[in-house]
This record gives structure tokens, C-alpha cells and sequence, in this order.
């Protein structure tokens, strides 16, 4: 396994993808386990430079799917960090999103992160709320990428449960005041989500302090049924399958099938 790590970095270090694949087609053939982690997110890297978003979701879906097993040692091959409950497909998914965000391969990303959240191994951002005049989505935890996906696949899955596919509500973004971020007290997450809401959304999606809390953003449901209905006019009804797919979801196996048949090339912008 380690070997296997060692050679797709290297690989990573030539952007040789078509290898990097082969290494690990070759290992699960072999050994009928998954490959560590850090060898899979660095194929993801690779495939994602290369503007090969379907890929990574093959390559995801494929390592996802294999059980883990344990060892001769009787340690688990792919083990959780107990202390961050940092497991194997958390890391996975949550690197394979990062990857497909840096290179704006935001479609593809939010498929993943459908499919991750779906499967539980993502957490949702969609908080149960008492106050039905406001829709609540708790980013904590999330990197900007995973964030980034998170709200885009929330809106559009809210926005199927409204009579003409419009969000009838404000929505209060809560992303912490930086209790945990190495300097304490200062966000980090908030203001990358401002400037994603207004950088890498169009129409630009406006915010403003929720008062009394620094963590937590309002965004107005004007700003947001514009977004959507621009996402619209651009891709048609592609801007809803991801919400489409979730609620008829009942199995990750059929999650994969449905994205299998449903989804085709799309434009990468947010």
C-alpha cells in the first residue's frame, strides 16, 4: 500500500493520470482492498488539473465501494482518526471536492457531494429549524470547497419543495466565530463564504450579519432566486438533478445508478 502511495505521488509530481489510474486499477485487482487514502486523493488531484471531473467520480465511487477489511495485523487497512472522526471516505470525498473546486469543476463536485452526503459520510448542512420563516445551513467543520457545494446542493434541494421551484425564504448561514481557527476568535470560514457568495455565484448572492451573532449570515431569498433562475436559464432543468436524485433516494447503490444515467457534461461555472 505504501508503495503504491509512493508511486502515484510520483506520478502526481509528472501529472501522469493515465498511470496513476493503472497503479490503482492494478492494486485493487490484486489485493481486492482499498487503496490508502492519500494515493486515491492524489490520482483525484492529478485527474482533476485535467479537467476530468467524471473521472474522479468514477475513481470515488469505485474505492468508496470496496469494504474495508483488516489486516494480518488485525489493525483496519484504512483506519479513522478517533480524535477528528476523520474516516477514510470523509477524507476521501472531502479531498476529491477540494480537488474538483480548485480546478472549477464545481458540478462534479457537488455530485460528490451528494453522494457523500447521502451515504452519510458527509454531513448535511441542512439544520431541523422550529422557525419555518427561515432555512438554516450549519457549514461548521466544512472546508471552503465542501462549503461551497453544501449550499449549492442545499438551495437547490430546498427549492424542490417549494410550489413553483423557488426558495420562499430568507436562509441563515452559520459558520462559526473561530473558536477552533489558529487564531482564536477569528473566523475563517465566514469570510470565505462571503466571498464565494459573491465571487463565484452569479448574479452575486449579498449577506449580512445575523445580529447578535457574528456566526451565523443571513442571505436574502431575492439574491438566491436569482441565482437560481440564471443557473436555470443556463443549464435548464440540469440544475436540479441533484435534488431530484436525493429525494427519491433510498440506497447510496442507487444513488450511483441514477447518477450513472442521469447526469452528462455540463458547463463548470458556478
Amino acid at each position: 500500500a505504501r508503495a503504491l502511495t509512493a508511486a502515484v505521488l510520483c506520478f502526481e509530481s509528472r501529472s501522469q493520470y493515465a498511470w496513476a489510474i493503472r497503479a490503482i486499477d492494478d492494486w485493487i485487482e490484486w489485493s481486492g482492498r482499498r487503496p490508502r487514502k492519500e494515493a486515491v486523493t492524489s490520482a483525484c488531484r492529478i485527474l482533476a488539473k485535467r479537467y476530468r471531473g467524471q473521472e474522479v467520480i468514477n475513481l470515488v465511487t469505485k474505492v468508496i465501494n470496496i469494504p474495508s477489511v483488516e489486516t494480518t495485523t488485525g489493525e483496519c487497512d484504512n483506519p479513522t482518526d478517533e480524535a477528528t472522526n476523520y474516516t477514510y471516505e470523509k477524507a476521501v470525498y472531502t479531498e476529491s471536492i477540494n480537488a474538483l473546486h480548485k480546478s472549477g469543476l464545481y458540478e462534479e463536485a457537488d455530485q460528490l457531494y451528494a453522494q457523500g452526503a447521502a451515504a452519510g459520510h458527509l454531513p448535511w448542512a441542512i439544520m431541523q429549524s422550529e422557525d419555518d420563516s427561515q432555512l438554516k445551513l450549519d457549514l461548521h467543520g466544512m472546508s471552503a470547497a465542501v462549503a461551497h457545494s453544501a449550499v449549492r446542493v442545499s438551495l437547490q434541494k430546498e427549492t424542490m419543495n417549494g410550489e413553483q421551484n423557488e426558495l420562499g425564504r430568507d436562509v441563515i448561514i452559520v459558520t462559526g466565530r473561530g473558536r477552533r481557527s489558529g487564531e482564536r476568535f477569528r473566523p475563517i470560514l465566514r469570510p470565505e463564504v462571503q466571498r464565494m457568495l459573491t465571487e463565484e455565484f452569479y448574479p452575486p448572492i449579498s449577506t449580512s450579519s445575523l445580529p447578535g451573532n457574528m456566526g451565523a449570515l443571513i442571505v436574502p431569498k431575492q439574491d438566491i432566486n436569482a441565482w437560481l433562475n440564471h443557473q436555470r436559464q443556463q443549464k435548464g432543468e440540469r440544475i436540479l438533478f441533484v435534488a431530484d436524485i436525493l429525494r427519491d433516494l433510498t440506497t447510496g447503490s442507487r444513488l450511483e445508478r441514477a447518477l450513472r444515467k442521469r447526469i452528462t457534461k455540463a458547463p463548470t461555472s458556478a
